[in-house]
């Protein structure tokens, strides 16, 4: 314990190739979750990794990379601690798209299949073909069929205002949203959009699980809530992550107040690598996790650094260590007992190891914000920002 702590306090940090051999391994045990996008160019697959990551347009037009002849991978926030892969099939609706190297490709990696369908469009094989080849091939991977563009055939009626027609009426006490089912007709869907969606079930059946009407439109345009659906998408989703990433997609883009480009950037830093190290905290070894989760901090605070153009110094380091030591000490030795219960140790380890990398990796954001504003926190205020978020932390992890 005493090597341990003493480790922390002088962490060395790993260089990204050190870093990424580790995460490797880990990701071999919980992989990162890959969401399948599938739909024709103009379905709204953009719009929707927009919303989901709150990254700009122009972030996730970048970010997206060729992964086979027909498809681009984008790791969000980044290819070495990504917190969601998104995998965009391109070509659909082109007479050459063939989908045997996507489905070998992917078949086998991606937790989860979202498939975009304006609600308006007639012209679906192209979709359907591929969609029934794939659906063969991997029965037991979800689908959620997503249908687009509302505002398209909603007879000039805002179908955002107001009660969202498509929720149930349980949803203000739960935390988890119902998915739009057809037999559950509600008079306040226009009758040529209900119509509409049963075609589009009808069309679907068999090759999905949960549909879920969207529109996601810009704040011009005009409707009342541009975002509509989109609160119910995200829960549907979170439905089936991983439990360590759920938490971390959950709070992705809830903030009291608007966010900086920088804070964006180190709010999902934190998130990425709060995940991962969950993941390591899960393995039931006493002890085995802890230079992983430590590695794991150590560059998240060289990462975060960076991103507010500071350099860490060993003031930084006693800074920060003096405001969570003795809490992290203790902690960490209460965890690693309990990981000699089975099952109890797994969700203890991966619960604390998210908490308080998310509590530290929160705690350098404000620390080098403030630096950087030119001011240094005081090892007072350092320990009570650093409670509060280990608070918020562990309130994320029972969040769903």
């Amino acid at each position: 314990m005493a090597a341990w702590w003493k480790s922390w306090k002088q962490p060395v940090v790993p260089t990204d190739s050190e870093l990424e051999v580790g995460i490797q391994q880990l990701r071999e045990k919980t992989p990162v979750p890959t969401i399948w996008m599938f739909g024709k160019t103009g379905s709204g697959k953009s719009s929707i990794v927009r919303y989901l990551t709150g990254a700009e347009s122009a972030t996730v037009g970048e970010g997206f990379r060729p992964e086979t002849k027909a498809s681009k991978r984008y790791d969000f926030p980044d290819s070495l601690d990504p917190l969601l892969t998104f995998v965009d099939t391109r070509g659909l609706g082109e007479v050459d798209y063939q989908p045997d190297e996507d489905i070998a490709r992917f078949s086998k990696t991606s937790e989860l299949m979202v498939v975009t369908v304006r609600v308006a469009d007639h012209a679906l094989e192209c979709l359907l073909q591929p969609l029934r080849r794939i659906r063969k091939k991997a029965p037991q991977r979800p689908v959620l069929l997503v249908l687009s563009c509302l505002h398209e055939v909603s007879d000039a009626i805002d179908i955002s205002e107001g009660e969202d027609p498509f929720e149930t009426p349980p949803l203000a006490a739960t935390t988890s949203v119902q998915a739009y089912r057809p037999d559950e007709r509600r008079p306040s869907v226009p009758e040529k959009l209900q119509t509409l969606i049963d075609e589009k079930v009808a069309q679907f059946a068999g090759l999905h699980d949960v549909v879920v009407p969207i529109d996601l439109t810009r704040p011009e345009d005009g409707f009342a809530e541009p975002n509509f659906g989109g609160q119910r998408l995200k829960h549907t989703i979170l439905e089936f992550l991983p439990l360590a990433y759920r938490q971390s997609l959950l709070t992705l883009n809830e903030s009291a107040r608007p966010l900086s480009s920088r804070q964006k950037r180190a709010r999902w830093q934190v998130l990425a690598s709060s995940a991962l190290a969950a993941t390591a905290g899960a393995v039931p070894l006493p002890w085995v996790d802890i230079p992983a989760v430590l590695g794991i901090q150590a560059h998240l605070a060289v990462r975060i650094s960076r991103i507010y153009d500071q350099e860490i110094t060993t003031a930084d380091w006693t800074m920060l260590s003096s405001a969570a030591g003795s809490r992290i000490a203790l902690r960490m030795a209460l965890r690693e007992a309990l990981k000699f219960i089975p099952m109890v140790g797994m969700a203890v380890g991966a619960a604390s190891s998210f908490a308080f990398t998310y509590a530290l990796g929160m705690t350098w954001d404000w620390y080098f914000a403030s630096k950087r504003g030119g001011s240094v926190p005081s090892a007072a205020s350092l320990k009570q920002v650093f409670a509060e978020q280990l608070k918020r932390g562990n309130e994320l992890w029972r969040a769903t």
